[in-house]
């Protein structure tokens, strides 16, 4: 009993002194300190997840930008001619790299002044980070300089297929236009060589020849001559170059046009009837491309 009650004493004694500790100014202004401590510990430590949570963004961003430059590279470098669609979504993809280069480098410059964390490993992890992002600098520069180049060359090569599309097709047209003129030409020719063969002939008797007005009357003591009303219908139309016998149907006959003797002669058929023979052509026909010829 006399245990219990020391026990109960000593209890209450430590009660009463830890009360009176709590209730003391000393240990309110220790509590004080270590919850203001524990307030800054909290603090730096969401402050240190931020600055490594950027720089773990700007790896990762640089990790992309690595695999990206790889494939653009391996695209411009390739053979072949790359297609429009091709070339613009590559020069999309150049200034979206560069763009991206850019805002990591103001991360790393803000990072860099950042004061709150001061290792040396982390500022030599930076300016690593920063060397990189130089050299990709440079690299999507010349990347850049490439496709623009390659867009020119494009440009000029569309614009000579142009020009030579455009001579192509003058040619042809300067062609057309010679082959029309050519088949002009070529029909002038040919109706000028027809006009140049071409020759008219009449055969009658005299009365005969003399009502188609091919003959005009004589007075007395006056022959015939050839009249220049005959209507053209009377003569009958022949080539010269496929000519060169008529047939007379009479037994005799003459003839009243100009043409030279020797070019031609009068030969008997088997029925006894006579056949113009024409030896030389251009002769005969040199002075009138008329020939009448008188029968009986």
């Amino acid at each position: 009993m006399k245990k219990a009650i020391t026990i109960l004493a000593l209890l209450f004694f430590i009660i009463s002194i830890t009360s009176c500790v709590e209730s003391s100014k000393k240990y309110k202004n220790l509590q004080a300190q270590l919850d203001s401590l524990t307030i800054i510990k909290d603090s730096t430590s969401a402050e240190l997840e931020e600055v490594f949570a950027t720089l773990n963004e700007v790896e990762n961003g640089l990790r992309n930008i690595r695999e990206a430059e790889n494939i653009i590279t391996v695209q411009s470098a390739a053979g072949g001619e790359i297609s429009a669609n091709k070339r613009v979504q590559m020069k999309q993809d150049v200034l979206a790299i560069s763009d991206a280069i850019n805002g990591y480098k103001k991360q790393i410059a803000k990072l860099k002044s950042d004061n709150r964390v001061k290792s040396v490993q982390f500022q030599k992890r930076l300016d690593v980070l920063t060397t990189e992002l130089e050299e990709k600098s440079i690299l999507v520069a010349n990347l850049s300089k490439q496709l623009e180049e390659k867009n020119t060359q494009l440009r000029i090569k569309t614009k000579q297929i142009a020009t030579l599309d455009e001579a192509v097709s003058n040619l042809r047209s300067d062609v057309a236009s010679l082959s029309k003129e050519k088949e002009l030409h070529k029909e002038t020719i040919e109706s000028q060589e027809q006009l140049l063969n071409t020759a008219f002939y009449i055969i009658g008797t005299k009365d005969e020849l003399i009502n188609s007005k091919v003959l005009s009357k004589g007075g007395l003591f006056r022959s015939a001559k050839i009249s220049y009303e005959a209507d053209q219908s009377a003569f009958i139309k022949i080539d010269i170059r496929e000519v060169k016998s008529i047939h007379l149907n009479a037994k005799k006959a003459k003839i009243i046009s100009v043409h030279p003797t020797g070019t031609y002669s009068f030969e008997n058929s088997t029925d006894g009837t006579l056949i113009l023979r024409i030896s030389s052509t251009e002769a005969f026909w040199e002075q009138t491309k008329y020939l009448v010829i008188q029968i009986q």
